[in-house]
């Protein structure tokens, strides 16, 4: 009898059970424009037990680990770098450095984007699947600026549109962060315009009046939008050893006892390291 070394940590990621396109709870992108109140309509879903996934955090947090930091230093220098704080090793990437670049460089966002985004849609499947293990969550919110823009809402099952006018959304960036109107025309050109995303979205949030009629028309919202849950339940699919091999996960796997394995009914077959890391 051969014997494995090591399997993945956890299973391959295998066709949902359920009524959603992941399984048992849906998934909502999140959209709309820059200053709109994306964030506080997804603190809104949070409150109802969407677990929010924010892809601006997870991409900060990925410009502070290795490898994607290492690259991004040295495709764009040490320029970027923040002064060293006392103990800090290595110094920090300085985000509002690192913008000023990429913004006004099609190419160098390009090249940003290249080494970021794949780790970004690796990292929120994970936090996809890892909700649906622990069946906590009624919902999970992908709250992403760019999301049809970089395929995301392929993830997705309902997609959500905020909207403000555009007077109010520059008062809020300029007391937030201190944009001018000159920052966030730069910023609104990198994305798709507004009425293109209005389009794809499943439905519009009009945020542009106070917090509490903002949380009425998330609460409609919510409710439409589980109520478009599908009728039927899609059946499993036979597990193929070709899903297998591509969904290996890249964590590191725990040893397996040897001993012999458990036959399946069925023709013998010779065993296969196939789908396993060494």
């Amino acid at each position: 009898m051969a014997r494995f070394d090591r399997i993945p940590k956890r299973p391959v990621r295998q066709p949902a059970v359920g009524p959603w396109k992941h399984g048992r709870i849906p998934v909502f992108g999140l959209i709309g424009g820059i200053g709109a109140g994306k964030s506080l309509v997804a603190s809104l879903l949070a409150e109802r037990g969407a677990l929010v996934l924010d892809a601006d955090a997870i991409g900060h947090a990925l410009l502070d680990q290795r490898p994607a930091r290492d690259q991004v230093v040295a495709r764009f220098g040490a320029g970027i770098l923040a002064p060293r704080s006392e103990g800090e090793e290595p110094p920090a990437i300085d985000r509002r450095a690192l913008g000023a670049i990429v913004f006004a460089d099609p190419a160098a966002l390009r090249s940003l984007e290249n080494i970021l985004h794949p780790r970004m849609r690796r990292t929120f499947e994970k936090a996809i699947d890892r909700a649906l293990r622990r069946g906590k969550a009624t919902a999970v919110v992908l709250d992403a600026a760019i999301l049809l823009e970089k395929g995301w809402d392929t993830l997705c099952d309902r997609i959500i549109y905020v909207d403000a006018p555009h007077e109010q959304r520059l008062a809020r960036l300029t007391a937030q962060r201190g944009w001018t109107a000159a920052d966030l025309e730069t910023r609104e050109r990198a994305q798709w315009p507004a009425e293109a995303k209005r389009k794809r979205a499943t439905l519009t949030v009009e945020n542009d009046a106070d917090l509490s009629e903002l949380a009425g028309k998330v609460a409609r919202a919510w409710s439409e939008l589980m109520a478009s849950r599908p009728r039927s339940e899609p059946r499993r699919a036979p597990r193929s050893q070709a899903s297998t091999d591509a969904a290996v996960s890249d964590e590191q796997s725990p040893a397996v006892p040897t001993g012999r394995a458990r036959r399946r009914p069925g023709p013998r077959r010779r065993p296969s390291r196939e789908g396993f890391r060494p």
